[in-house]
């Protein structure tokens, strides 16, 4: 029997209740879709438990823990045809009679605090990396009335039917990040290694999965060199070890798939470390013959 952690949202009521039936459970709690994740922690120590929520709070929550013991174990297409995109995407917000590039140098951004984290690894970084300076203000709602008093010049934040920021007089200057449903869980503990995630990465690429993050990257070059792009850059900003290590783990993610999207094997990378190691070594010996010719 499963005890189920479902998020308090009424977008989300419809979908939640068809996903309860496909599973025998005990009991379901409703909490705020923030609080998901944690829930599911914390009570999956000594109980079968699972949850529900959008996959943006589980990455925003994901980010801020570092933890791994949780994941996603199923990922539900979110698709509401009255959504802009069909579901909702965390957004760069500004001026409608603007774009980004005629904005200060200096600026004010009001995000969501349900996004701090999410937002930062979207899109704050990258702008403090092309110098812009930014003044973060996070209140916990209502991000367009800051921008609406002249409190912030953008506005990061969730964007579903677009209603809300074409009344204030904004539009999106970036979609930052899509939001499916997740279905969270313990994940089972395996030995990791680059050929497994390899592997895995090249299973998606040949595989009829059409909400695959990977293979959507594959399909958009552009889109996967930049994420390359921006990784790089995470790696260097980082600040502590342990966002060095999640950066790390990102760059390398991006990169196997850009290894497989060019049909590159990890075999070829591993005989091309071999031959310039073979070659160090014979430089590096006559190297030595040479030294020691001289000298006689």
């Amino acid at each position: 029997m499963i005890i189920f952690i479902v998020a308090k949202n009424s977008g989300l009521k419809e979908k939640i209740n068809e996903i309860l039936l496909e599973y025998n459970f005990s009991e379901v709690t409703e909490v705020r879709g923030e609080d998901v994740p944690f829930l599911v922690l914390e009570l999956s120590k000594t109980k079968n438990v699972v949850g529900i929520t959008g996959e943006d709070l589980f990455r925003e929550f994901a980010l801020n823990s570092r933890e791994d013991s949780i994941g996603i174990i199923k990922r539900i297409k979110w698709k509401d045809e009255n959504f802009l995109f069909k579901k909702p995407a965390l957004c760069l917000l500004g001026p409608k009679d603007k774009n980004l590039s005629d904005m200060p140098k200096n600026l004010k951004i009001c995000i969501n605090s349900k996004y701090k984290e999410l937002a930062k690894k979207t899109c704050t970084n990258l702008l403090e990396n092309r110098n812009y300076k930014i003044e973060k203000i996070y209140p916990s709602g209502t991000t367009e009335e800051f921008y609406k008093n002249n409190i912030s010049d953008l506005v990061i934040d969730i964007v579903c039917t677009g209603k809300s920021m074409e009344k204030y007089g904004l539009k999106i200057y970036e979609k930052l990040f899509e939001s499916d449903i997740v279905i969270l869980g313990k994940r089972e503990r395996k030995k990791f290694n680059f050929e497994e995630l390899f592997k895995m990465i090249n299973s998606k690429l040949t595989s009829d999965d059409k909400i695959s993050y990977t293979k959507k990257l594959a399909e958009n070059k552009p889109l996967l060199k930049r994420k390359i792009i921006e990784e790089a850059g995470e790696v260097i900003t980082a600040e502590t070890k342990d966002e060095l290590i999640w950066e790390f783990a990102d760059i390398f993610y991006f990169l196997l798939v850009y290894l497989a999207e060019n049909n590159i094997t990890l075999e070829e990378i591993y005989k091309e470390n071999q031959r310039r190691n073979k070659e160090t070594l014979l430089n590096k010996d006559n190297l030595i013959k040479s030294s020691k010719e001289e000298i006689k």
